[in-house]
């Protein structure tokens, strides 16, 4: 009787834990089966290779590359090819590059919170390596960057060279981006070294889920500039910068 007992004991207890290790197999099929919610749950891990910064009067230049080889400024941890997906459609064509290689690929700089939005600062390839700084507009209840822009930028080949750095400034529901561009030509045939030189400003804010251009007409904004720039700065090539290259955004006013 006492063996007919046990052995009743040892059946039921492994029926249950043939039911508990069949319930655990269905909520992973439950999640495999769910692409959505394997979707967001990746979303949620490339946001987190993102560290948080504080965005007020941000400086955002190129990085720079110092006697040594040694990458500094606003270099970021590499993003790889699996997380890729998340970032604008036709950046996923470009250079994936390695995780030791900091000249090609893609780098998470920063975020911060911007009302319904993550704004997200992405170091990207350029004219020749990846020097380019952008700022993705993540919208957080969908998990897919709506807009982006390129904040910051540095190239030089044969006599030409332009450099692009940006400042941001959250204001309640806009974001403010005010823009310097160095222009400058040098002719490599002119022993004299004579270089020409010359910028342009611009103005963009971030609203109703685009950046868009704003100009600098104010009085203020040249002062800002002046401030910012000290000896460097000069008298605009142009105030107004009608469209930006790198939002992908058709509504530019």
């Amino acid at each position: 009787m006492r063996y007919c007992i046990f052995l009743l004991m040892i059946i039921a207890a492994g029926c249950g834990g043939a039911a508990g290790s069949s319930q655990n197999v269905d909520s992973s099929v439950a999640l495999a089966a769910d692409p959505e919610a394997e979707r967001l749950a990746q979303a949620n891990a490339f946001l987190q290779k993102f560290p948080i910064v504080n965005p007020n009067d941000l400086d955002v230049s190129s990085p720079n590359t110092d006697s040594n080889g040694i990458m500094k400024g606003m270099v970021g941890k590499w993003i790889d090819s699996s997380m890729v997906q998340f970032l604008p459609d036709n950046w996923a064509q470009g250079e994936i590059g390695t995780a030791d290689n900091l000249h090609g690929g893609y780098f998470a700089i920063g975020r911060f919170t911007h009302g319904d939005y993550e704004m997200l600062l992405v170091r990207g390839p350029g004219e020749y390596e990846s020097s380019r700084v952008n700022l993705l507009a993540w919208h957080k209840p969908t998990a897919r960057v709506k807009d982006h822009i390129m904040l910051a930028d540095t190239w030089g080949d044969a006599g030409d060279a332009q450099t692009t750095s940006s400042w941001l400034f959250p204001n309640g529901k806009e974001l403010e981006i005010r823009m310097v561009v160095f222009d400058s030509h040098e002719d490599i045939e002119d022993t004299t070294g004579r270089v020409e030189s010359s910028i342009s400003y611009g103005i963009f804010s971030f609203r109703n889920e685009i950046f868009d251009t704003t100009g600098i007409k104010q009085r203020r904004n040249e002062a800002f500039f002046r401030s910012k720039l000290k000896d460097s700065y000069q008298e605009p090539d142009s105030v107004y910068v009608e469209y930006h290259p790198n939002s992908n955004s058709d509504n530019h006013e």
